[in-house]
This record gives structure tokens, sequence and C-alpha cells, in this order.
């Protein structure tokens, strides 16, 4: 299993403060892999950062495919289906699975496939070596929903990337109940679950040639993933199939104040990205037992 950082690179300072959580990076933790915002004003200088380590081997980046918070990549005045009139992300992933599956879903698809591959082209321009492997999550784990998923894969295509690993964020409820934890996982996580697990189907069957995706936790217990422990990971990597690979154990570590978030006029996410739990998680992540 290796544990995994999203939201990289809100911050020049919360990208740091992220890798120190990591021994091979120099820092005190056992994080080995982050997936980090390419709209980011603060994406430069934060993947500066993190690709020494990846280009050593010693960190694992992917990239956070973000559709609902803070401003696009590609020009606003293109994307009237996706942006306000700031120019600002306004659909989360509730909204754009209803208008995934509305009559205007060629509209939303081309505008999506348009954003996505700006910012694949950002992220490439930076890390010019994933054009060849280049691994893929995403925020809200939008590209779950199947319009998102045929548009990124389409704009993979089109920009030249082969897609290595994908996240596909379904997640073993049944390691929660065998642990005896399935009361941790509050009601909107069950709900979250079902709607990704089900998606997660649609994802597997539909896989570039050639991408892999492993097993994967982190939603049951989002929000409060200082609750997970080894015994519990264990349990879910036991869940999983050989064949899958190593599970992936997704953290929000570091908190960022919510004026300097992506877009301190989204009050949901920003509190989410100021939220002590983050921290929290950091403090989990920095004493996660080290593997042998």
């Amino acid at each position: 299993m290796y544990l995994h950082a999203d939201d990289f690179g809100i911050t020049f300072e919360q990208a740091r403060d992220i890798l120190k959580l990591s021994d091979s990076c120099g820092g005190n933790g056992s994080l080995t892999s982050v997936s980090a915002f390419a709209n980011s004003p603060a994406f430069p200088d934060a993947i500066a950062l993190a690709l020494p380590h990846a280009r050593a081997g010693r960190l694992r980046v992917a990239l956070h495919v973000n559709l609902v918070e803070g401003y696009p990549v590609a020009p606003a005045d293109e994307l009237d289906m996706l942006v306000d009139e700031r120019g600002a992300f306004k659909l989360d992933f509730l909204g754009l699975l209803i208008k995934g599956a509305g009559p205007q879903r060629a509209k939303l698809a081309d505008q999506i496939e348009r954003e996505c591959a700006a910012q694949i082209a950002r992220f490439v321009a930076e890390f010019p070596e994933s054009r060849s492997g280049l691994i893929v999550d995403s925020h809200q784990h939008a590209h779950a929903i199947p319009v998102v998923f045929d548009a990124l894969s389409t704009a993979a295509r089109a920009q030249n990337c082969r897609i290595s690993h994908m996240r596909i964020p379904e997640e073993r409820l049944s390691a929660y109940r065998a642990c005896g934890r399935a009361a941790d996982i509050g009601l909107a996580n069950r709900a979250k679950c079902l709607i990704l697990n089900r998606l997660s189907r649609r994802m597997r069957e539909n896989l570039p040639r050639g991408c892999k995706a492993g097993p994967f936790c982190g939603v049951a217990l989002s929000g409060s993933m200082d609750r997970m422990d080894l015994r519990l990971a264990r349990a879910i990597e036991q869940a999983s199939s050989v064949e899958d690979g190593e599970l992936e154990v997704l953290f929000h570590p570091v908190s960022v104040s919510d004026d300097l978030c992506l877009d301190p006029e989204n009050k949901p996410f920003a509190a989410a990205c100021a939220s002590p739990a983050r921290d929290a998680e950091a403090h989990v992540v920095r004493e996660w037992p080290r593997q042998r």
C-alpha cells in the first residue's frame, strides 16, 4: 500500500508542508504519492518542489484534474456551462453528474474536454516525462462521472498522452464491517460510496488501453481520515485481489486558510480547505507505521 495526498499545490507553503510528510523526500512520514492541481496559481512553484523527487523515483506525482473549484486553465469565455460570471467553476460533483445526463451533454462534454486538455498540457509542460505515463485522478472524484471520464480520456489522446494509471474510487466497505468499523462511516459518505462504486464499474470497463487502476480507500472516512489505521487499511488491502496492485490510501493533509484557497467565495470548498481535520490527517501520515 502507499499513502497519497490529494490537493497538492493550493499554495507553495502547503505543497512544501505536504512533502515534509515524506521520509523519502527528506521529511518525516510515510507519504510517497501526491496529486497536483494544474489550475492553481501556485502550480509552477509547487510542482518544482515535487519533480526532483519524482525524477529520482522517490515520489509518485499525479495530475489532479479539477473542474469544480477555482478558475479554469482554458479561457473562461469558452466554458459557460462550467463557470459563473466571475469565471470560477460553478458546478460540484452532483451538478456535473446531473448536467452530464441532461440534454446539453454534448456541449458540456466539449467544454470539459477543452479544460481537461488545458490542464493536461500545463502539467506536461512542467513534467514532460509524464506524457508517456500520465497518472490521473480528480477533485471530488469527478472523473468517475461518465461525461467527465469520456472527455478526459479523449483530451489525453488529443494531447498525445498515455494514461498509465487512473484512480477508480471504488471502496470495499466489507472490510469496514469485518473490522467492526462500519459505524465510523457517516450517512453522507455512505451515499458517496454507493454512487462512486456504481460509477466505478463503468470506469473499469472503459479504461484506456494499458491503463492500470489499483484498489483504493479514502471516501468512506472522507473528512475524518484521522480514524484510518494500519489494521483497517490491511483489511481493505486483503479484500482486494492480488492482481489489483497496491492499495492507495487517500488523505487530504495540511489545512490552508480559507482566504488562500483556490476560490474563497466558494464557501463549502473554502471551509473544507481550512478544516482542522486536514492537520489531523497530516499527523496520521507522519505517525503511520513504516512499511517493511
